[in-house]
């Protein structure tokens, strides 16, 4: 999936077919062609390919003529491109067909279209009908015309990542793409408008523009996640896109940076072996993170008219992240510079640790890591701080109230009070037992001084710093039971995953696991009355999407009621294909997780029939991941052995290793398939690095057995692991961080669940 590569695809009848497509980020233009494959290295191209004469042929620009035409080819000729980076160039070759429309409110028309396989164009209809109204709003916000006469999204049956922002032609995993009303899980919908954006984003932030060398890669990829949420929000308003952003993306980049194997946003890059390895949640979810936490500072508008200005004076040029501070300090009138070197150029994320004594509050930053170990010469950054403290104090001077010292005192408010309003800073905060008892009868209360992001950043706080040792993970638990009103979505995707987490993470613990399987039952248990299994003719888009939350949550707790009513649909639904509709597309794979976590072979012959046969890679995904669920050792052999046959397209490898990691039963024994079987997995992903790396980061990440620490090192010792070091690095850190909780925590966890009923 690298190059100019081969895609395979089944027609009606069965039979094999191919498409050829490229993908050359970051350094495999060279594969196709010869070039200085450097993102410095801009030039113009015409390309011209010689097709047989019955496909189609794209590339990034329209096509000018065709020439030599005779009865089995054609040479396609394209207009001449922009001066671009070598990374940027595309082709694609196939049966393609295309739905069509064209932007209103632009000075000069852009031409959109979706190209598909020969019979699923009209999956394409979501994102072609956003891609129009996308464009127009970058236009306006960024200033300056898309500058290409065309806009294709062409889906790949195999493609590696989720998408590729080619100029004029980005490339996409289907399942990013293609959305069917009908038979579609809702999370796909979310999915597509998100990638869609962030590509949609890169043609000017990253091709108009393009980083000067890949130090700078969340330039691109921080800015794309940013803005494409922002585009998002602005279709989509009811979706509440930016505090899912809170409970997704800031949470992916903190953690990832709370880890001593993390790196720096702006990190050296000094050889090719390097580059695939910072694609990663630094790059792109911490990045747009920070670059959320600035836009906030400075407000929107001001941080777009720098974003203009930076365009504008770099268009078709390379840049750092220097040009992009000078430009938004011109703007600002404020040295950004100073406030953000320290976010991007130095590792970790702060902690503020709050105490209160006498009526005054002491704030103070240190770096925070989840391993609670920090050693002095790790804790010398003092960073420049949001505190974000509402109400604000009277003793803070400063109306940014930006913390640039070690530490601060105020007086502390009336009433509860909270850092990070609206969560927008990244740091954890820890705050002190009385501080968090006001803030959660706020809550319980359902004052307005906790928002929605708020409330879901408090359990991401808390939960984290009972993980690292911050705080008890007690504390967690008694902070839940504030949460007994709460019907938002993404707050419960939070409560149910931290909660899921520990009780995942402590799977070893009989006593632990039944005591928290109680509470997950009790915590959801009105919730799972009160939503039912239908899917009422026009609720709303989050209703839906909390019900599956919920009953997913119920389904791994074992809840009695769910489990019983997930067999009943099911067995409807297996026996007779017309009543499909009794598992609406959007909880089927949580039903499929429910039946195969509580039955056998039957249960699992059905779910493998149903992924084997699925027409959509959607429905294909979702099976995949249900059946890693299994309890028994030789269907857990199946499953390991599925994900490398070639009923598996290699893209989609994690997925069946994420089911396998997620269910206690099968995460050991599937480190130990990917140990018996890493040289053909290290053969099979040669030139997909990334998905080598998650081959060994999945099975361990919700492991807490501290013996497979030295397995693993005594594993790859002596193996050549530059490829995977990161990955390598992470999965052992985070091995460690979870055996250090469980025998942290094991003894107060179980006279917690016991003190209380559980």
């Amino acid at each position: 999936m690298a190059g100019f590569y081969r895609s395979s695809y089944k027609d009606d009848e069965g039979n094999t077919k191919y498409m050829g497509v490229t993908q050359f980020e970051a350094t495999d233009a060279r594969r196709a062609f010869p070039c200085w494959d450097e993102p410095a290295a801009k030039a113009t191209y015409t390309i011209a390919l010689v097709v047989p004469t019955e496909l189609v042929a794209l590339s990034n620009m329209p096509v000018s003529h065709i020439t030599q035409v005779e009865p089995e080819q054609k040479t396609v000729h394209f207009e001449k491109t922009p001066i671009m980076s070598t990374y940027l160039v595309a082709w694609a070759v196939g049966e393609f067909e295309y739905i069509e429309t064209t932007t209103t409110k632009l000075e000069k028309p852009v031409v959109c279209r979706v190209y598909t396989l020969p019979g699923l164009k009209e999956q394409g209809r979501f994102a072609l009908e956003i891609t129009p109204k996308v464009l127009e709003y970058f236009s306006e916000i960024f200033g300056t015309a898309y500058p290409l006469p065309k806009l294709d999204h062409l889906a790949v049956p195999d493609f590696d990542a989720g998408a590729m922002e080619n100029w004029g032609l980005v490339t996409y995993r289907t399942v990013a793409l293609l959305f069917d009303e009908k038979t579609s899980d809702l999370r796909f919908k979310e999915q597509v408008a998100v990638t869609v954006a962030h590509e949609i984003a890169h043609q000017w932030f990253g091709n108009l523009v393009t980083m000067e060398w890949w130090d700078h890669l969340w330039l691109n990829e921080g800015f794309a996640t940013w803005v494409g949420t922002l585009a998002v929000d602005h279709l989509f308003p009811k979706w509440d896109t930016w505090s899912t952003f809170v409970v997704d993306d800031m949470q992916r980049g903190i953690s990832l940076d709370s880890l001593r194997s993390s790196h720096p946003i702006e990190v050296p890059v000094a050889d090719p072996h390097e580059i695939h390895q910072i694609f990663d949640a630094i790059s792109y979810s911490k990045g747009a993170s920070v670059i959320r936490m600035l836009s906030n500072w400075l407000t929107v508008d001001v941080f777009l008219a720098g974003i203009r200005r930076y365009l504008k004076k770099h268009e078709y040029e390379n840049a750092t992240t220097d040009d992009l501070w000078s430009a938004l300090s011109e703007e600002s009138q404020i040295d950004v510079r100073e406030f953000m070197n320290t976010w991007t150029r130095v590792i970790g994320v702060p902690i503020l640790d709050i105490k209160e004594e006498d009526g005054v509050a002491k704030v103070e930053q240190h770096r925070f890591l989840s391993t609670n170990d920090v050693k002095p010469d790790e804790d010398e950054t003092i960073w420049w701080v949001p505190l974000g403290i509402h109400p604000k104090p009277a003793s803070i001077v400063d109306p940014n109230q930006t913390l640039k010292t070690r530490e601060l005192t105020f007086a502390v408010p009336e009433g509860a009070y909270i850092f990070n309003k609206d969560y927008s800073g990244v740091f954890r905060t820890n705050y002190p037992s009385s501080a968090i008892k006001r803030i959660g009868e706020a809550i319980l209360n359902g004052s307005d001084l906790v928002g929605l992001s708020d409330r879901a950043g408090l359990v991401a706080d808390i939960a984290s710093l009972s993980k690292s040792g911050h705080t008890a993970t007690s504390n967690f638990l008694n902070l839940v039971q504030y949460y007994k009103n709460e019907e938002a979505y993404v707050v419960w995707e939070l409560l149910a995953g931290r909660v899921g987490e520990i009780a995942s993470i402590f799977s070893d613990n009989e006593r632990i696991t039944r005591g928290i399987k109680k509470f997950q039952c009790n915590l959801v248990d009105s919730m799972v009355e009160k939503l039912g299994w239908e899917f009422p003719e026009g609720e709303d888009y989050l209703t839906s999407r909390l019900r599956n939350v919920i009953l997913r949550s119920a389904g791994r707790a074992g809840h009695a009621e769910t489990v019983a009513e997930a067999k009943r649909r099911f067995a409807i639904f297996v026996s007779d294909p017309s009543h499909d509709s009794i598992l609406h597309p959007s909880i089927r794979q949580t039903a499929f997780e429910i039946v195969l976590s509580q039955g056998g072979e039957e249960e699992f012959r059905n779910v493998k029939k149903y992924f084997l046969t699925a027409p959509k890679q959607d429905q294909q995904v979702i099976a995949l991941l249900a059946l890693g669920f299994v309890q028994q050792s030789d269907l857990i052999k199946e499953v390991q052995d599925l994900a490398i046959s070639e009923s598996v397209r290699p893209q989609d490898i994690f997925y069946a290793l994420a089911g396998l990691s997620a269910n206690p039963a099968s995460r050991r024994a599937t480190w130990e398939w990917v140990k018996s079987n890493w040289t053909t997995l290290a053969n099979r992903y040669k030139s997909s690095m990334s998905m080598l790396g998650a081959c060994v980061k999945y099975p361990l990440s919700q492991s807490s057995d501290a013996a497979l620490i030295q397995d693993v090192e005594g594993f790859f010792a002596g193996k050549d692991t530059k490829d995977i070091q990161r990955a390598l690095d992470q999965a052992v850190e985070g091995l460690s961080v979870n055996s250090a909780w469980v025998a942290r925590e094991q003894e107060d966890l179980s006279e917690w669940l016991s003190a209380n009923g559980y």
